[in-house]
């Protein structure tokens, strides 16, 4: 009887989601003919940006491959010809790599990175036959010359007010979440030193005890 109800009730689910999407008219998206629309910060494949120049931002500081997690970043540095720079600094990236089957998308990169270099755009479709296909090097991973850079720093704690000309709309109550806990560990850390709970050297029980 139990089983014969368990099959009823995921019927019963199955048919109200169904009622609920036919009124609201939410249909499946035909993928690949119609592609959804991503929002401004998605967060997928990685690109590189150029000054507007169009030489490279790159400056091989290897910030990046240092903090990511997965090591999905390989970079090689050259020196940056006199006759013909091909970026502004002294060194220029010879081997940029980047493993899109190792990639965690955590970002970290993109905010290690000093001179907003790497940007997550809203490239999703890297489906590949082979590990090898999914290493993106220097040509594929360049956004074109003539491409304006657009900031990359997206965080919250930046304190962003626009994107690209664009105003941001932060998550209600965001601020007043921040400005809480703010005041919370400010307070905590004020009884902390009034009391000198752990500081033991300045503590005079503790020092005629010894």
């Amino acid at each position: 009887m139990r089983e014969i109800l368990a099959i009823f009730k995921g019927l019963y689910i199955t048919l109200k989601h169904n009622l609920k999407n036919i009124f609201k008219n939410q249909f499946t998206i035909q993928y690949p003919d119609v592609k959804r629309r991503l929002p401004q910060r998605a967060r997928w494949a990685l690109r590189l940006q150029r000054h507007e120049d169009g030489t490279e931002r790159c400056i091989v500081c290897q910030l990046c491959a240092a903090i990511c997690p997965s090591e999905a970043i390989y970079i090689e540095g050259d020196e940056n010809p006199i006759d013909n720079p091909i970026g502004k600094g002294q060194r220029y990236p010879a081997v940029w790599m980047w493993d899109a089957g190792r990639c965690l998308y955590c970002g970290f990169c993109v905010e290690a990175c000093p001179d907003e270099v790497i940007i997550m755009s809203d490239v999703y479709e890297m489906a590949s036959p082979s590990r090898e296909s999914m290493v993106w090097d220097k040509n594929k991973l360049f956004v074109p010359i003539g491409v304006k850079p657009k900031q990359a720093w997206m965080g919250f704690y930046r304190n962003i007010n626009q994107i690209d000309g664009n105003p941001v709309s932060l998550p209600k109550e965001i601020h007043q979440k921040e400005e809480e806990v703010y005041a919370r560990e400010k307070k905590e850390r004020k009884r902390f030193y009034e009391n000198k709970k752990f500081m033991f050297l300045e503590d005079e029980n503790f020092i005629n005890s010894k």
